[in-house]
């Protein structure tokens, strides 16, 4: 039995080597840890649980290259101490650009906690973008000089960022095409990200139609709602009572800052949340149906068909 000592000293070689390696701690009385590190190309990927270990684990991180950190915090909280502490709650998740890089985080006792980490080496994600040029935002991205920090500001993880997530850990493919497989969900999950944290809210061409930045900011809040909420939300009604918003400006106003309508929105979480559970094995279809709010089980066959291309049978 390794002392603990050791295996924050195991860990931390884990968090800070581009190594592909896995360590595990299953004891009893000590608890549960289990550390998975995938180094690629141009990134590598931490996926870090734990549960009930009977000690506070305190692991540091440190780079004096530039890299972008892409966290997922999947269960539990996470405790980063810098100037001053930053904790990311569960079904959470962050964006950051660092120049250089040193926190601390803690791991506290007695607690679960599961997290998924991306950390991406901007020089070389640019090699695999040569043939894209300045305006995609991947790679303005990579070339700014400047932090972009998003840890004490996180967004919640959305079912299609869960999906890339989920369906990174599960990859049924090996070698090269499996390589490429990750590559690209890795390069999905960064996207979502970047709309996430970086989408600029066009001005609506249409005098007419414009909104004021008090209806914006609004618009974002019920946007957020929706993320957090979206298994809840049955009719633009309930959204215009909660939101002391009118109709007209929630379905025109939200159709054009997010170029999808509320309640095709809310279905495609749904919908997403549906696979999820369905490749999961969390959820049998007929049970989704039900929860989803379908009355006929056909209605909401048809709907996820329609969403993805195959039945939720095919799923199963």
């Amino acid at each position: 039995m390794q002392n603990f000592d050791e295996i924050r000293n195991t860990v931390n070689n884990i968090y800070n080597n581009r190594e592909t390696t896995l360590f595990t701690l299953n004891d009893e009385k000590e608890g549960i840890i289990r550390v998975k590190a995938a180094a690629e190309k141009w990134y590598i990927v931490l996926n870090g649980t734990f549960r009930n270990v009977s000690h506070d684990l305190h692991f540091w991180g440190g780079c004096e290259m530039p890299f972008i950190m892409m966290y997922f915090q999947l269960n539990g909280t996470s405790t980063f101490a810098d100037r001053t502490n930053i904790s990311v709650t569960r079904k959470m998740h962050s964006l950051n650009y660092l120049p250089t890089f040193k926190l601390d985080t803690c791991i506290k006792k007695h607690t679960v906690e599961e997290f998924f980490v991306v950390k991406v080496f901007p020089d070389l994600l640019l090699q695999q973008l040569q043939d894209q040029g300045e305006e995609n935002p991947l790679v303005d991205f990579c070339n700014r000089k400047d932090p972009f920090l998003t840890l004490a500001t996180p967004h919640v993880i959305k079912p299609i960022i869960y999906q890339c997530i989920y369906d990174f850990l599960d990859c049924p493919y090996t070698g090269a095409l499996g390589t490429a497989y990750k590559d690209n969900l890795i390069l999905n999950l960064l996207i979502h990200q970047l709309a996430a944290f970086t989408t600029v809210v066009d001005e609506p061409s249409d005098a007419g139609s414009r909104l004021s930045k008090s209806d914006i900011d609004l618009l974002h809040d019920i946007k957020t709602y929706l993320d957090e909420h979206y298994l809840d939300v049955i009719s633009l009604q309930q959204l215009t009572r909660k939101f002391a918003i009118n109709s007209f400006k929630l379905k025109h106003g939200f159709k054009q800052l997010f170029s999808n309508s509320v309640m095709k929105y809310v279905d495609n979480h749904k919908m997403d949340y549906a696979r999820t559970m369905l490749q999961q094995q969390e959820a049998e279809a007929i049970d989704l149906a039900e929860d989803l709010g379908y009355k006929h089980y056909n209605n909401f066959s048809t709907a996820f068909k329609k969403r993805f291309g195959y039945s939720p049978s095919a799923v199963q």
